[in-house]
């Protein structure tokens, strides 16, 4: 694909991601309903890794800016928002012949790091510590002995019902938008080359 046209994919990518992020359905202040993950993997499925990382940071960016929902901007959300892509481009490197394992694999690897992870970490400072959820408020709970109700670990446990059926909700997007094979023709006709 020509470096115009992954820039103007990339774009697309990033403006469905910030409609998508905007339209978030908040379901209590640390569970939401979302299909960004879905929109991160098809970037990163289809573009690579760098336009998938910005797909999702820019998308998770811009839609606070627009849409702030009443909380501080969470720097582990953006990041997390970005490393959806950035692990699923790199998962579909790997030299497996099922798009399906290569799939559950990526989700499996976002639903640790990203979603268990980030995620969860970022909403805990935010909303458990109360120190602002980013750079500054990670160093502030590590130097400071700041009283904590409610661990990580309960907060995380709290999550899980929310967490997985989003994740595999998003999943199950991806695998009909792969089965169908839209991206994969219009990628094959636009770039050119031989279809996947």
């Amino acid at each position: 694909m020509n470096r115009t046209l992954k820039i103007s994919c990339t774009a697309m990518f990033t403006a469905v991601s910030v409609a998508i992020n905007y339209f978030t359905a908040k379901l209590a202040p640390n569970m939401a309903l979302s299909f960004t993950i879905a929109v991160c993997f098809l970037a990163g499925i289809y573009l690579g890794a760098w336009p998938a990382m910005i797909v999702g940071f820019m998308g998770d960016t811009i839609a606070h800016l627009i849409h702030p929902l009443g909380a501080a901007y969470n720097w582990f959300l953006a990041i997390s928002t970005a490393l959806f892509g950035v692990i699923c481009a790199l998962v579909y490197k790997i030299p497996l012949k099922s798009k399906l394992l290569k799939l559950v694999i990526a989700l499996l690897i976002c639903f640790v790091v990203c979603i268990c992870g980030l995620n969860t970490f970022g909403l805990w400072l935010q909303y458990k510590v109360g120190v602002e959820p980013g750079f500054v408020g990670l160093i502030q709970f590590l130097t400071t002995d700041i009283p904590v109700d409610t661990s990580f670990w309960v907060y995380l446990t709290a999550r899980l019902p929310s967490s997985i059926p989003n994740i595999i909700i998003n999943g199950i997007v991806v695998a009909i938008v792969q089965q169908l094979r839209v991206f994969d023709k219009l990628f094959w006709h636009l770039d050119g080359e031989k279809e996947r």
